[in-house]
C-alpha cells in the first residue's frame, strides 16, 4: 500500500515537469509569433532578409555562409521588461576578397596622386583628369547596370515572398480545419462516452 502510493506521487511529479517543459516550449513558440507580428516580419521574409544581407556582405569579404545566425530577439532591459524586436546577425568571416583590397588600394594611390598633383605641370593634370572622368563614367555605367539587375532580383524575391506566404496562409487553414474536426470527433467521443 505504502509503494503504491509512492508510486502515485512519483508519477504526479513527473506529469507536472513534462507539463512544465511543454509550458516552456509553448511560451517561447508564442513569443517568436508575437515577436514576428509586432515586427511584421514572416520566417519568409526574415530568410529573404538574411540571403539579401549576406549577398551584399559578399561583395566585399568571404564568409562561411553554414554557420551564419540572423533571427529576431528580444532585448531583455534592466528592469526585466521585454524591449523591441531586435535583428542579431552573426556572420564568420573566412577572408577579405581581392577586389575589396584592391578598392582599398585604388583610393589610396588615388590620395598619393591627389597629393603629387600639386607638384605637376598644368598639362599632366589635364590628362589625369581626363583619365579620371572616364574611369569614373564606366564606374558609374557599371552602377546603373547592376541597379537595373538588383531592381530584377528585387521584383522576383518579392513576388517568390507574396506566394510562400500565400501557401503559408493556405497551409494555416487547412491546419486550422484540421484541428476543429478533430476537436469535433473528441467532443463526439466524450458526449458518447457519457451516454454510454
Amino acid at each position: 500500500m505504502f509503494e503504491s502510493i509512492m508510486n502515485f506521487f512519483k508519477n504526479l511529479r513527473k506529469t507536472e515537469s513534462k507539463e512544465s517543459k511543454s509550458k516552456e516550449t509553448a511560451k517561447e513558440r508564442l513569443h517568436l509569433v508575437l515577436m514576428q507580428d509586432r515586427a511584421n516580419v514572416s520566417a519568409d521574409f526574415l530568410e529573404m532578409m538574411k540571403q539579401e544581407i549576406i549577398d551584399v556582405i559578399k561583395k566585399y569579404i568571404e564568409v562561411d555562409e553554414k554557420e551564419i545566425d540572423v533571427r529576431l530577439t528580444n532585448e531583455v532591459k534592466e528592469d526585466g521588461t521585454t524591449g523591441a524586436p531586435s535583428l542579431y546577425a552573426n556572420i564568420p568571416i573566412v577572408n577579405i576578397k581581392n577586389e575589396a583590397k584592391k578598392e582599398l588600394e585604388e583610393k589610396s594611390v588615388k590620395d598619393n596622386k591627389d597629393n603629387k598633383k600639386e607638384d605637376k605641370p598644368k598639362e599632366d593634370k589635364k590628362e589625369e583628369q581626363k583619365d579620371e572622368e572616364e574611369i569614373e563614367e564606366k564606374n558609374e555605367e557599371e552602377i546603373v547596370e547592376e541597379e537595373k539587375e538588383e531592381e530584377v532580383v528585387v521584383e522576383e524575391e518579392k513576388e517568390e515572398v507574396e506566394e510562400a506566404e500565400e501557401e503559408a496562409e493556405e497551409e494555416a487553414e487547412a491546419e486550422e480545419a484540421d484541428e476543429e474536426g478533430v476537436r469535433k470527433e473528441e467532443t463526439k467521443k466524450e458526449d458518447n462516452q457519457e451516454e454510454s
